[in-house]
């Protein structure tokens, strides 16, 4: 230890503190010391009365917008995300309004008496107008298809717009209409040059300034129409212009009949397993009830009872069996396309013109997928 008598340079312990700043080397230190000095200014401050210290700034809730690239975050949402003609586009993607599960139930329908009877009276005027046209002739029956294949195309076109999306609706619906009269006037080859002339049109539609909003998704949701709708409803036309086409289209329909009675009926008796988070409402019974009453209408209706062409001549009944078999696979796949379409916009129903049962493509939406089944079937038999 050091004596009292030690000159080291440091004032004694027992003396005040003078303040000083510790130096490290000499005076060519002190613009360094100096740099880092000013940072002291920011640090915490120590208030001997806590009333008077300075509050502080109060944080804003609103967190500052994100940018990417250039401009600023609600021109790159608008920009990318949105239509500047309809503010609901935002709407677009939202998942559908929660359905609440109904017990023995496969298609959305209550177990109301009231609902059930109208349902029954809407089918019943759309099976008498059906068949009044289908024993008038051909090409009545052809106006039908292209009417109810217009309908159905306006709903899909009206439902699309809801969300905020801007299809060419006039070209959407002119091929949709026109498609199955080409297929009946050219045979099935007509399609493509339907589907070319609506790819030549909806680029001019969109070059030429009728619409100016996002082209490429209204473009897209255009020929999803299209093709949904008119090529798949233009199965109609094709089957008939068979030998014993209205035969052929009475069988598509009554199969597709099929599932849905089937589907609704087994469904509101035996439903108790959902089948799928697109239509909660549906249920694995249900689905299994109508393949399993397609089958049998094929197989008993069609085929033992005997509808032409599969009353021998050139079919027989296990060729509508094999027909049958096809639409009952196809059927479920058409009717949850269509849900899985409907969650997507988040709509309900597609329309409302069919008491009971919503709009025309709510109805036959299976229908849809199982008129070229029935089409390519009888073409691998034939």
């Amino acid at each position: 230890m050091s004596g009292e008598g030690d000159d080291h340079g440091l004032p004694h312990w027992t003396e005040p503190g003078t303040g000083e700043v510790p130096r490290l080397g000499g005076d060519e230190q002190d613009d360094d010391l100096a740099a880092w000095s000013s940072l002291t200014n920011s640090g915490p401050r120590w208030a001997d009365d806590p009333a008077a210290a300075p509050s502080a700034p109060s944080a804003d809730p609103t967190p500052p917008p994100v940018t990417i690239g250039s401009g600023n975050a609600s021109q790159v949402e608008d920009d990318f995300f949105s239509y500047e003609n309809d503010p609901r586009a935002a709407r677009r993607g939202r998942p559908a309004p929660a359905e609440t599960p109904m017990r023995a139930s496969n298609n959305g329908s209550s177990n109301n008496p009231n609902d059930l009877m109208q349902r029954v009276l809407t089918a019943a005027v759309l099976a008498g107008v059906a068949v009044l046209c289908f024993a008038i002739g051909d090409v009545v029956t052809l106006l039908l298809v292209a009417a109810v294949l217009g309908v159905a195309a306006s709903e899909f076109f009206v439902s699309l717009r809801r969300v905020g999306y801007q299809p060419a609706t006039l070209l959407g619906l002119t091929a949709s209409v026109a498609t199955p009269l080409a297929v009946y006037w050219r045979g099935e080859s007509a399609i493509g040059v339907v589907l070319f002339l609506s790819m030549l049109f909806g680029a001019l539609w969109y070059l030429m300034g009728v619409a100016s909003e996002r082209p490429v998704p209204n473009l897209g949701v255009t020929f999803l129409v299209i093709i949904y709708v008119g090529v798949l409803g233009s199965f109609a036309a094709a089957l008939l212009d068979f030998p014993d086409g209205r035969g052929l289209l009475l069988c598509a329909v009554l199969l597709a009949i099929g599932y849905d009675v089937g589907g609704y009926f087994i469904g509101r008796a035996m439903g108790r397993s959902p089948l799928s988070d697109v239509s909660p409402n549906k249920t694995v019974e249900g689905l299994l009830g109508g393949m399993i009453t397609t089958v049998a209408v094929g197989f008993v209706v069609i085929g033992v009872v005997g509808i032409a062409p599969f009353d021998g001549q050139p079919f027989g009944t296990f060729d509508a069996l094999l027909v049958a078999i096809g639409a009952a696979i196809v059927a479920p796949i058409g009717d949850l396309a269509e849900s899985l379409m409907k969650r997507d916009l988040g709509v309900k129903d597609m329309g409302t013109i069919l008491p009971g049962h919503g709009g025309l493509l709510d109805r036959f939406d299976a229908l849809l997928f199982v008129l070229p089944t029935v089409y390519y079937v009888v073409r691998l038999l034939a």
